[in-house]
């Protein structure tokens, strides 16, 4: 780890270190790598402000543990997120298992009441004594998806399994998808906290979504400056925000002093705000403290 001219800064690196690894046991635990005797739900939400180590923790541990996932940014349109989980889920085999990561999934699962209903069918767990069984239902005519994809399978066989997929879980009307999860195991990443009264929307939104989050693994994140930032120092100072281009350790503390003496202005605190001041260290060495102002809000 890296060596700070101040025992206080040394100890809050220690107490990031800390973060790190009681967040991967949680975060194992809902990927399903942890070994468990039972498990009452496959789907979890972890909730915390930006720069706590939600994504970053989730994307590595699945890359170390060679899971299968299919990442949800935010942004993406439902028809996107419809084919993308049509094609990954028609793919597993009978023993297999699909982890969707939903990133920054405030508006995507909890935006409104349709919304939050139509997550509320796919993250439900199979009861085969009752027939009741999870689907993520996507409730838009699919015939000009369709008819594209058609035309890409033409020119690229690559697609064609996206195609197929569709057509295995097309509404006999044609007018939607219907797409089993049973084998499915999400993970939702959030910055609302369903903990606080305050951040509940208002009206029926806000009384459905405590029975949804009931139905799943909840952690709320909550650190304190000293040590989401020690957090972000123990990820740099262990890691390299670059595989092509490594930074000393000399200039991993300068960037992780300037965050701390800036720490109030910083548009972002995540460790993507860490790559950019390190792609700007790493391209602009003789200027890239002007560009490192740009990660400041009112500049």
């Amino acid at each position: 780890m890296l060596n700070f001219p101040s025992e206080d800064l040394n100890n809050d690196v220690q107490a990031g270190k800390i973060v790190d690894r009681n967040l991967r046991e949680y975060i194992r635990d809902a990927l399903g790598i942890t070994q468990k005797l039972v498990e009452s739900s496959r789907h979890t939400v972890i909730s915390g402000p930006q720069g706590v180590g939600k994504t970053y923790g989730t994307i590595d541990e699945c890359e170390r543990a060679g899971i299968e996932k299919l990442i949800v940014a935010p942004g993406t349109s439902d028809v996107a997120l419809a084919v993308a989980l049509a094609t990954k889920v028609y793919q597993l085999g009978e023993d297999d298992e699909l982890v969707v990561i939903l990133d920054d999934a405030d508006d995507v699962v909890f935006g409104d009441y349709g919304t939050l209903n139509k997550w509320k069918i796919a993250l439900a767990e199979p009861d085969y004594n009752l027939g009741i069984m999870p689907f993520y239902n996507h409730n838009t005519a699919m015939t000009g998806t369709i008819n594209a994809i058609e035309k890409q399978a033409q020119a690229d066989p690559r697609h064609q399994s996206k195609l197929e997929a569709l057509n295995a879980y097309l509404d006999p009307n044609g007018l939607g998808l219907s797409i089993p999860t049973e084998q499915v195991r999400f993970v939702i990443l959030c910055n609302r906290d369903f903990e606080d009264p305050k951040q509940l929307p208002r009206g029926k939104l806000g009384s459905a979504i405590p029975p949804v989050l009931d139905r799943m693994n909840y952690e709320r994140i909550n650190l304190s400056m000293e040590k989401q930032w020690g957090w972000n120092a123990y990820v740099l100072g262990t890691t390299q925000p670059f595989d092509n281009y490594h930074l000393s350790d000399e200039q991993k503390i300068e960037l992780l002093m300037w965050m701390r003496n800036n720490w109030n202005s910083l548009r972002s605190k995540s460790y993507r705000s860490i790559r950019r001041l390190a792609e700007a260290m790493i391209n602009n060495p003789d200027r890239y403290w002007d560009i490192w102002k740009r990660e400041l809000r009112g500049v």
